[in-house]
């Protein structure tokens, strides 16, 4: 068992009295409790954990001094934050949606705008899509298909899932093929000779 999924046992394992227990630290220092910061906590150690790829201290009392030092640093940053700092408490949360659409057309591209991009990414997946669909078997197709349209779908994931033997490599030569022989260019004059009249 990695050291993240140990990290995350012993969370699991204490999670409503490591909470307590914090909730009351704030209490006696004066901060604010959140609990999405509590939450937030836990994943971010198990992500830095998998990152490091292990932890010095793998006991029970080294996970929650890890969790502790961490979670205790992300509330004295929350207040560091703009979305903390800036916020507007005179605002009601009902009004929010309309103040950020006034913002958002104030500030960012048109809804026309938008609509052209989102055109463009959809219409940008389909074409790269087809080109692998024309240029390569359907193996290589379908392997292609499932990992970059999964947002999840890691190399492991998709071999496990196929079956198919070197359906990493098989992935790569695609990408490598695709980086050789498709440009941003051939995207757009594609897109404008389709779309171009309608825009």
């Amino acid at each position: 068992m990695t050291d993240q999924d140990k990290f995350l046992r012993y969370i699991n394992d204490h999670y409503l009295l490591l909470k307590n227990k914090y909730r009351k630290f704030c209490k006696e220092k004066d901060y604010d409790w959140d609990e999405d910061i509590y939450s937030d906590t836990i994943l971010k150690c198990y992500e830095a954990i998998e990152r490091k790829g292990k932890l010095e201290d793998t006991t029970p009392q080294g996970f929650e001094n890890y969790f502790f030092r961490s979670f205790k640093q992300n509330i004295q940053r929350e207040k560091q934050y703009c979305r903390v700092s800036k916020r507007d408490l005179n605002i009601k949360s009902d009004d929010i949606n309309q103040l950020y659409e006034d913002w958002y057309n104030y500030n960012k591209d048109s809804s026309t705008s938008k609509i052209k991009n989102d055109m463009f990414k959809d219409f940008a997946v389909l074409y790269i899509m087809s080109t692998v669909e024309d240029n390569f078997d359907n193996e290589h197709f379908y392997l292609f298909k499932l990992k970059m349209l999964c947002p999840d779908m890691t190399y492991k994931k998709l071999a496990a899932k196929t079956k198919v033997k070197g359906s990493r490599q098989k992935v790569v030569n695609v990408k490598n093929w695709l980086k050789d022989n498709v440009t941003k260019e051939d995207v757009n004059k594609a897109f404008y000779q389709l779309y171009g009249n309608l825009l």
